[in-house]
C-alpha cells in the first residue's frame, strides 16, 4: 500500500477512495472513464457557454446536465454541485450568473484534470 493517493480533501476536488468503491474496486475502469471524461468535458464546456451566451435554455442545458451526472458518478461533490447550481440559475433565465457560475466550473473543471492526470498516469 505503499502508492501515493490523492485521498478527498480541501485541496481535492474529488473522492478518489469513494469512486473506486462505488465503481466496483476496477482501477482500470477509471482510468478508462476519467480518460473519456477528460476528452469530453471541454466540449460540454464549451457548448454550454455558447448556450448561455446564446441565452439557449436547452443548449445550455444539455451538456450541464451530462457533466452532473458524470461527476457524480466520480464522487466529485463540488463539480456537482456547481452543474445544479448552474441549472438552476438557467432555469430561472439569469444569464449574467450563468456566466459567472461557468466560469466556476470551468475552474473546478481545472483541478480535476489536474488530479485525473496524476491518477491516469500513475503506475
Amino acid at each position: 500500500m505503499g502508492n501515493p493517493k490523492l485521498e478527498y480533501s480541501a485541496e481535492s476536488t474529488w473522492d478518489q477512495s469513494r469512486t473506486i468503491s462505488r465503481m466496483g474496486g476496477s482501477r482500470a475502469l477509471i482510468e478508462k472513464l476519467a480518460t473519456l471524461f477528460l476528452r469530453d468535458t471541454p466540449l460540454q464546456l464549451e457548448q454550454a457557454l455558447h448556450g448561455i451566451e446564446q441565452q439557449d435554455y436547452e443548449m445550455t442545458y444539455i451538456p450541464i446536465h451530462s457533466l452532473k451526472g458524470t461527476s457524480s458518478n466520480f464522487c466529485t461533490r463540488h463539480l456537482e454541485n456547481l452543474c445544479a447550481e448552474l441549472l438552476k440559475t438557467v432555469k430561472e433565465g439569469d444569464w449574467k450568473q450563468a456566466q459567472i457560475l461557468h466560469q466556476n466550473l470551468a475552474d473546478e473543471y481545472s483541478k480535476l484534470e489536474t488530479q485525473f492526470q496524476a491518477f491516469i498516469e500513475h503506475d
